[in-house]
């Protein structure tokens, strides 16, 4: 937005380079030699063995066309069309020596295909549009010579290779079908499919004795524990049946037989018990379709069931029993005797199913090996075959398709000439002119701005910042004195340069908002702020207005050395005091000799400025202000020096810019009112100071066009004192800690 005000303030600079550019598009439109075009159209069709006469079959991969474009314009086509031109169609040729001419033709030629067709336009440009014709149908007929003739002699190449590879394959193929012949004899039973997805016997086998090899080692392992546990429990005096709980049922089985006394017979008849209630369940189940609960039969079945069920769990009841006092009844040494004999036979049987695992590995493997060997031959024979099969199909299509070309290209326009020229063209040239005119003004005016970063005129300085401009100061020479008698518009109030503080005043009073409470700043120090502030509020009080101006510089109060109230209390004390600003400001407010205008000094200098403004005692001080003068000016140091004006401008009404054409950077003011608008300070306007007649050539000299009579003006301009140091002192910073406005008392 910034680059396109600049651009409609630099409107004749465009104006200019349009001006220019069209200018010289008019002369090159009329000094320009006319070239005009012919152009011709050839259909592309690519001939298939099993459709000879398709016609517009569209190429899916787009190499045919893309070929067959670059081919027409190729230098051997070209150079082979040149000697069908006649003496008068070799305008174009006129000046360039022979060997040259081949590429000469090819810089006016051009081939483009059509999207999603299988059409080539063939054009070409001349300065004769007779000799644009007869070039074009000169290179179209070398085009279709040289596709003919490279197609019959490529076709009989093209069989001989064909049938050499077909030879070589078919004897690759039967040496490999006889390894595979004399493999499947050699591995016997193992040549099985490669299509056969389950898995072999023999991996089988391994696997299962895999996986019963862990299961005997768990079972090991598991017996090691017990005999340890047992042992432990012996030796110590200990109860064993927790131990003998967690053996395996078969163990228990041993161990209640040897120390009950249980025969084999006692388990044969829990056994017949178990069946018989199994056999009862299920007539039972089989007859709840056909029998009432209440037939005999089924109340017979239910007795049976009943007494097996109280039979068994008596039984279990017991033995349940027997095993609890299995600790007490079993002799010890019986038990360790027990576990040790099945601990060794886990370890046999664990050694004979690793041997054989072992064993079945290595078969396994060996027998994986061949069957890999298997399927690579039985993969390479199918490959071979395959090949076989595609050189043969090959060799087909070349023997129906010999006495014929792969492309057919046929002439669907002919080449004629054209009286219109195709260049230059009227709405190409404007257009080129328009664009390069912009393009070139719209750089120029970029390089400019660039190297020019001030104001150009109060209406750039306007539009670039979006604020008005309040007025005009032009420069002023300083007044000897002091108080306001250095103020030129309370020393002088009819001089020229005093109009141009009235007209702010006016341009506050009319701005449409509430203007009770104004900050000044600048930008950058030295430019006058603290002038514009001094007569801006002599100019208020001789209006009328009851008017306070605050010292709010506590780093370098200008304001207070030049009205004389250096070293006095004022604005710094009120801050850092603890009694209330209502109390303590009435008597630090300085009166001068006008009427209406009281000053509030910077008073003694603080370490902490910015803390001191941005605590609530400035806010109360404003409130105080506000509740018994019409106007309060307060005069702050530059924004983008330090952040004491940002910390102000939460708190007033609006603030003014001064702003030094002829010394402030463009970006530099830009930047100061985006500092206010961030911290919601409304920015009323700015005002352009130290303004000469000529302004140095910056567009801002100007003449009031009336007088009063009286001698010339002066100006005092805001000058450091030799008492004053030369360098802002920074010291830490920090936000208000209210952004509420203070109501205005009653």
């Amino acid at each position: 937005m910034r680059f396109w005000r600049i651009f409609r303030y630099r409107q004749q600079v465009i104006i200019s380079t349009l001006y220019c550019s069209c200018l010289a598009g008019a002369v090159y439109y009329f000094l320009a030699p006319r070239y005009y075009e012919s152009t011709a159209q050839l259909l592309i069709v690519e001939q298939k063995p099993d459709q000879l006469t398709a016609v517009g079959e569209t190429d899916t991969t787009g190499n045919t066309m893309a070929t067959h474009q670059k081919l027409v314009t190729s230098q051997v086509v070209i150079s082979e069309a040149i000697p069908r031109l006649a003496p008068e169609h070799r305008v174009d040729l006129e000046g360039i020596p022979p060997q040259d001419w081949t590429e000469a033709i090819s810089d006016l030629l051009s081939a483009n295909t059509t999207r999603r067709t299988n059409i080539i336009e063939v054009s070409f440009r001349s300065r004769s549009p007779e000799t644009a014709a007869a070039v074009v149908r000169a290179v179209v007929e070398s085009y279709l010579d040289f596709v003919k003739q490279t197609h019959q002699g490529a076709a009989g190449d093209n069989i001989v290779v064909l049938t050499n590879n077909h030879e070589k394959v078919q004897q690759e193929l039967n040496e490999t079908q006889i390894q595979l012949q004399q493999f499947r004899q050699r591995v016997g039973h193992l040549a099985v499919s490669s299509d056969d997805n389950m898995v072999e016997p023999m991996i089988q086998r391994a696997v299962r004795l895999n996986e019963a090899v862990l299961e005997a080692q768990e079972k090991r392992v598991s017996l090691q524990a017990t005999l340890a546990a047992v042992q432990m429990s012996i030796q110590s005096g200990e109860d064993i049946s927790q131990q003998l709980m967690s053996v395996d049922p078969e163990l228990q089985r041993q161990i209640l037989i040897s120390s009950m006394g249980l025969s084999p017979q006692d388990q044969q008849m829990l056994g017949e018990q178990q069946k018989r209630l199994l056999e009862a369940r299920q007539t039972m189940q089989s007859l709840a379709s056909d029998f009432g609960v209440n037939h005999p039969r089924m109340v017979a079945l239910r007795d049976q069931i009943r007494s097996i069920e109280e039979f068994l769990g008596n039984y279990h009841l017991g033995a349940d029993q027997r095993l609890e006092a299995i600790g007490q009844s079993v002799s010890s040494q019986a038990v360790v005797r027990i576990l040790e004999q099945s601990l060794r036979q886990a370890a046999e049987q664990e050694q004979q199913l690793i041997a054989s695992y072992e064993l079945a590995r290595t078969e396994a493997a060996r027998y994986s090996d061949a069957l890999v060997q298997l399927a690579m031959l039985e993969r390479e024979v199918e490959r071979k075959e395959m090949h076989l099969d595609t050189l043969e199909e090959k060799i087909r299509d070349f023997d129906i398709s010999q006495g014929q070309g792969p492309i057919k290209a046929t002439v669907v326009k002919e080449p004629l000439p054209s009286d219109m020229p195709v260049t230059p063209q009227v709405r190409m040239v404007a257009a080129l002119s328009l664009f390069g005119g912009l393009l070139f003004g719209g750089l120029l005016i970029y390089v400019q701005d660039t190297l020019d970063d001030r104001f150009a005129s109060p209406e750039e300085l306007s539009a670039q910042l979006g604020v008005p401009i309040l007025a005009i100061v032009r420069q002023m020479e300083a007044l000897v004195g002091e108080g306001l008698a250095a103020v030129h518009t309370f020393a002088q109030p009819h001089a020229v340069e005093s109009e141009a503080f009235r007209t702010l005043r006016t341009s506050l009073s009319l701005s449409g908002s509430e203007c009770d409470r104004i900050l000044v700043s600048s930008s950058e120090p030295g430019d006058g702020k603290t002038t514009i502030s001094a007569n801006l509020a002599v100019a208020f009080a001789q209006a009328g207005k009851k008017t306070l101006i605050i010292d709010a510089d506590l780093r370098r109060p200008g304001l207070s050395a030049m009205l004389n109230f250096k070293g006095r209390q004022g604005v710094a004390d009120v801050l850092a005091g603890s009694a209330p600003a209502e109390t303590v400001a009435p008597t630090l407010v300085q009166p001068t000799e006008l009427e209406n205008l009281d000053i509030l000094p910077v008073g003694l200098r603080r370490p902490n400025p910015a803390e001191l403004l941005s605590g609530n005692a400035f806010v109360e001080l404003l409130a105080w202000a506000d509740s018994l003068y019409d106007r309060v000016i307060v005069d702050c140091p530059p924004v983008l020096a330090v952040s004491d004006a940002q910390i102000v401008g939460q708190l007033v009404d609006g603030a003014v810019l001064v702003v030094r054409p002829d010394k402030n950077h463009r970006r530099s003011v830009i930047r100061a009112v985006e500092s206010f608008q961030e911290t919601s300070c409304h920015v009323l306007g700015v005002v352009a100071n130290g303004v000469s007649h000529d302004s140095n050539g910056y567009g801002y000299g100007y003449g009031y066009g009336y007088d009063y009579g009286y001698g010339s003006g002066y100006c005092h301009e805001e000058t450091e004192r030799e008492d004053e140091p030369t360098e802002i002192q920074h010291f830490p910073e920090s936000k208000p800690t209210t952004g509420i406005r203070p109501r205005r008392a009653a």
